[in-house]
């Protein structure tokens, strides 16, 4: 009988567990989001644990230092249109690799001023758990996914 407790406890407190991360990851990905939003490039980075890999269909980007990370997001920052107001998360999907990586499967719409939607994008990101925080150390832009 006492078996069937322990096994009833380790099962509640592992889905407990679950439940804290996916808190906790969905928290590091709204975190990151609003420093894009601001453009506060310290906040961004702050996002993050290095080397990080910026992987687009032209390049693949290693990224080790702050200065670094800093130059990309200002670039892509950047590049947006002066219109750019807001993103806003559509869908994130969570798989849990183990207890220390996730892959995040994000999808995202970006408005201007006026509310008014200009774009959809997605991206997969890749966390790991840096003590009792998550960061991002991948990210892979796309507009769309073909499962063959």
């Amino acid at each position: 009988m006492n078996n069937k407790y322990f096994v009833l406890i380790l099962l509640f407190s592992f889905q407990q567990l679950k439940s804290e991360d996916k808190s906790k990851i969905l928290l590091a990905m709204d975190n990151y989001n609003e420093a894009f939003i601001l453009a506060d490039y310290n906040q961004i980075i702050e996002n993050f644990t290095f080397p990080v890999s910026l992987i687009t269909s032209e390049k693949v980007f290693s990224i080790d230092t702050k200065f670094g990370l800093g130059f990309v997001y200002k670039k892509i920052r950047g590049d947006l249109p002066e219109f750019y107001s807001y993103s806003k998360w559509n869908n994130i999907d969570i798989m849990l690799i183990d207890k220390n990586i996730a892959i995040v499967n994000a999808s995202f719409s970006r408005y201007d001023k006026d509310d008014e939607k200009f774009y959809d994008g997605n991206g997969i990101y890749q966390l790991k758990k840096v003590d009792t925080e998550w960061k991002i150390f991948s990210l892979i832009p796309f507009l769309s996914i073909e499962t063959l």
